[in-house]
């Protein structure tokens, strides 16, 4: 393992300023600072390197020493790169460029991912998105490890070191085929629901929500179909007489040309829709950009906009 380094940039500036100026005192007031103070840390610099640096001339300023020679070019360059260094810092956090991991729990990025990428490459097109659709418990472990930078999700079960902004409120549905007993109405119970198949994206989060929903109103979960896919639980709805519980409207248009339709759950609570990243971590740029679009898709949907009417933003 490579020992710790000793000195410090400072005392690198210090030597690489007096080395140029041939004098301690110019180099001192070129830099704002005391001889004294920049006296000893060279010498302080000398010590920690075990060489000394400069031949001290007395009231005839310094002369670099064989050692000083060639140490000056290596000090410049690790100057040269810790500044680079400091501008790719400043340039992560106030910067378009570069990546962003964005996370979608796996429900909405069907729906929200065609509407935001497109609109992320046309107003910023040095910044690389990559996404990770998961379920609420794999996006918060993608954000505690530095694998995810943000995330769209659902408000549910949100972890003491995350941040959650809500973006807005989604009403569940029930979606189902057209021929549905309820279907062409606009509001149904549960109760009438329960009367054909459920059929259950079978993930943590939605399952305990949408089974939370019976035991809450007192009516006794129906038949259970359960998938892991949110396509494959269309299709099922399209193609039979059950239903599914969905938190936006989904297009109508189903698998094989069957149409699937929604509508409004008398007992249904909202949930809440919104951002999800790491507390006490300061947005950056890129994560303020994607903030921006992850809004103005979430107003678009809402308001009922198709993915060519929906407006593009450009912060």
């Amino acid at each position: 393992m490579t020992p710790r380094p000793r000195f410090t940039l400072a005392q690198l500036q210090y030597f690489v300023s007096a080395a140029e100026a041939g004098n301690i005192s110019a180099a001192a007031a070129r830099l704002h600072t005391s001889q004294s103070g920049m006296s000893t840390a060279i010498q302080r610099l000398e010590r920690d390197l075990g060489c000394a640096l400069f031949i001290r001339h007395h009231a005839r300023g310094i002369t670099l020493t064989a050692s000083g020679r060639q140490l000056l070019d290596k000090a410049r360059d690790l100057l040269r790169e810790a500044g680079e260094l400091q501008e790719l810092g400043q340039d992560l956090q106030s910067g378009t460029t570069g990546r962003l991991t964005a996370g979608f729990f796996v429900t909405l990025a069907p729906v929200y991912v065609p509407r935001i990428l497109p609109r992320l490459r046309a107003a910023h097109p040095g910044l690389t998105v990559e996404v990770l659709e998961a379920d609420g418990v794999t996006l918060h472990q993608a954000l505690r490890t530095g694998a995810c930078d943000i995330a769209l999700t659902y408000g549910l079960d949100i972890a003491d070191d995350m941040t959650f902004e809500t973006v807005a409120r989604a009403r569940p549905y029930a979606l189902l085929s057209e021929h549905h007993p309820v279907a062409g109405r606009s509001t149904a119970t549960l109760g009438e629901l329960a009367q054909t198949p459920m059929v259950l994206l079978d993930l943590p989060e939605p399952a305990h929500v949408m089974l939370g929903m019976f035991e809450r109103a007192g009516v006794t979960p129906p038949e259970i179909i359960r998938t892991t896919s949110l396509e494959t639980m269309r299709g099922l709805v399209a193609a039979g007489d059950g239903f599914a519980i969905v938190n936006q409207r989904l297009r109508p248009q189903g698998p094989f040309g069957a149409e699937v339709h929604t509508v409004e759950i008398a007992e249904a609570e909202e949930v809440a829709l919104g951002l999800l990243r790491p507390a006490g971590l300061p947005p950056n740029r890129r994560m303020h950009v994607f903030a921006v679009e992850c809004r103005a898709a979430v107003a678009a949907i809402t308001a009922g906009a198709s993915p060519e009417t929906a407006p593009a933003t450009r912060p």
